[in-house]
């Protein structure tokens, strides 16, 4: 029995380092140098507010918001620019396919002293026309330019400026929507992979006290003081142990698989994380997160806008049962030539005109049922936007429970440990001395474990329920 003494003052001193490396402020030595080389230069720890950065600033969901926005300021002045006139240019050029006679004998005796060939004589043959003119009776070319001002719309275009200015501000809003959501999934990213090492630490830890245990067992069992069925069953846990060190290890891959998504690292990029999940109280209470919420939740602001674009849209469409006045300059060029603007013309080769446009469109059934469906749009918005209050203080209560939840377990799990830790001592010594049976220590051994990763997992647990919490007050950064 004096030979089982060594192995067992080994785990002990084993059992101790681990804590005292598990205390350590950075932690990053207890990662397995397996999971963060890269590509053979020296590693940087990645903390929380650096990944959150880095999403924000690579990661195309904040790319596609930026663009939304740009989108909707390119709409704005869209609609400004209905303020300002518009310009239409119009050509057109024409020819007759048959000579009339009429208006050759029309033309031939006007202006004698104008009239001249255009270019060389015809020839005899008479395939173009022996007759001199001004005027080509069988070509025409106009070219005309419209300027046409709005003057009074009823305020369809004022508020359809209105409604594209709103939707500005939605989109710029959303733009916080999104980085939120997203540091919200760093968050839970970040801190999952680290509960993910915490666990294989749980698992070496167990795998180094089962060794020892068996190694223990088999010499008691070469003494003759054990039955071969403590050895088999000591195995039997280290197998399991070994089991749960894989998953473990599959767990730190998955996580970081999608951490790098988030970051838009390439997938088999490695780097060492913050492994520090000490519990850190905050000061988050009922009622008060209730009106935090309600004063910081983006989604309320974006509601309140979507009801002003519901507005906007219903006096735009009550602006189709009004006239509509506009003033209106125009002018016009012929020739015969398509160059209108050739000497070589009339003697009234250009004219123009201004004039005053009062428009009245009459389809009363159907500009007054666009705006009855509008207003019945405006009546959702303002639904909407109730729901929207009611789904957000469900959501932050449930997010205040849950973080409450979290900062209980730990304390019982805290609690567990250090009473498990004791039992487990307790029963290798009374193995050791023959006492407890092997059922005991393993069992102890186990409950340990377990209570160290439910320990663990409460831990990141509370930190990702912490963040939910700021989520749903609309205040996480």
């Amino acid at each position: 029995m004096d030979r089982s003494r060594p192995a067992t003052g080994w785990l002990y001193v084993v059992l101790v380092g681990t804590i005292f490396l598990m205390a350590a402020p950075q932690g990053a030595s207890a990662q397995p140098s397996s999971h963060h080389r890269g590509s053979g230069k020296d590693q940087r720890m990645v903390s929380l507010r650096e990944a959150i950065a880095t999403a924000i600033t690579r990661n195309l969901r904040m790319a596609d918001a930026r663009l939304s926005l740009e989108e909707k300021e390119r709409r704005r002045r869209e609609a400004f620019s209905q303020f300002f006139p518009t310009i239409d240019l119009g050509y057109t050029a024409q020819w007759s396919r048959y000579r009339q006679g009429q208006n050759i004998s029309a033309l031939s005796g006007v202006h004698d002293s104008r009239w001249a060939f255009r270019g060389s004589p015809p020839p005899a043959f008479g395939i173009f026309p022996d007759y001199p003119y001004r005027i080509d009776p069988y070509r025409a070319f106009t070219m005309s330019a419209t300027i046409t001002q709005p003057l009074y719309t009823g305020g369809k275009y004022l508020n359809e400026y209105k409604f594209a200015q709103l939707g500005v501000d939605f989109s710029s809003l959303q733009l916080d929507v999104e980085r939120q959501d997203l540091t919200l999934e760093v968050v839970e990213a970040y801190y999952q992979l680290v509960q993910s090492y915490k666990l294989l630490q749980v698992a070496d830890e167990s795998i180094r006290a089962l060794e020892a245990f068996r190694n223990q067992t088999v010499e008691f069992y070469k003494a003759g003081v054990s039955a071969k069925v403590d050895v088999l069953s000591a195995e039997g846990q280290l197998a399991q142990a070994r089991v749960q060190r894989t998953q473990s290890l599959t767990d730190i891959e998955n996580n970081r698989a999608l951490l790098n998504q988030l970051l838009r690292n390439p997938q088999d990029t490695q780097y060492p994380v913050d492994l520090d999940l000490s519990y850190v109280p905050n000061t988050y209470r009922l009622p008060d997160v209730y009106s935090v919420a309600a004063a910081n939740r983006i989604e309320i602001r974006q509601a309140n806008i979507s009801i002003d674009q519901a507005m906007a849209l219903v006096k735009s469409a009550k602006a189709d049962l009004l006239p509509r006045v506009d003033v209106q300059a125009r002018g016009v060029r012929f020739n015969d030539d398509w160059n209108t603007f050739d000497p070589e013309a009339v003697q009234d080769p250009s004219g123009w005109s201004l004039q005053g446009i009062l428009s009245w469109s009459f389809n009363m059934f159907g500009f007054r049922e666009t705006v009855q469906e509008r207003r019945a749009s405006q009546a959702r918005a303002f639904v909407a936007r109730q729901q929207v209050v009611e789904q957000i203080m469900k959501d932050v209560k449930q997010a205040y429970q849950n973080m409450k939840r979290s900062e209980r377990d730990i304390t019982d799990n805290r609690k567990a440990v250090e009473f498990r830790t004791e039992n487990f001592r307790i029963n290798k010594e009374r193995y050791k001395e023959q006492v407890a049976t092997y059922i005991e220590v393993l069992d102890a051994q186990r409950q340990l474990s377990l209570s160290e990763g439910d320990l663990y997992i409460s831990q990141a647990g509370y930190r990702i329920n912490q963040a939910t919490l700021e989520r749903q007050m609309g205040i996480l950064r």
